[in-house]
């Protein structure tokens, strides 16, 4: 009996067990991460922006989605704030973004598969001075 051709079969065989399944780990990975730095850079881009006025919240809530989506992310963001000491002056904007990662190439009927990141920014609120 020949034994010619098995290589091929063989390596198919590897290929669909351990090739596949590492490069949907490296994807997943890789999405994960890119939520990751959206949800710090969306924390410390909000915190910056309630720190110069504290009624901003709906340009917080904004710049905070437009950097997700700028990542490639297709997930709500929540964002959450507080400011400790704001009504004193000089008090601390704390900023909260999470976001539910979802993995790829997941169907819409296995729910709402995800990986939850968050992050958080504290900026010191800083007083603004009108010219005039």
């Amino acid at each position: 009996m020949s034994e010619r051709g098995d290589a091929s079969v063989e390596f198919l065989g590897i290929l669909v067990v351990l090739v596949i399944p590492v490069l949907y780990i490296v994807l997943a990975v890789g999405q994960v991460s890119a939520g990751a730095m959206a949800v710090d850079a969306g924390a410390r881009e909000a915190a910056r922006i309630l720190a110069e006025d504290s009624a901003r919240e709906s340009d917080a809530s904004h710049a905070v989605a437009m950097i997700v989506e700028d990542f490639g992310i297709d997930a709500q963001a929540d964002v959450t704030a507080r400011c400790e000491g704001c009504e004193a002056g000089g008090g601390v904007v704390e900023v909260q973004v999470g976001v539910r990662v979802p993995l790829p190439f997941m169907p819409a009927w296995m729910g709402s598969a995800g990986i939850g990141v968050s992050s958080s920014a504290r900026v010191p609120v800083r007083e603004v001075v009108a010219d005039g």
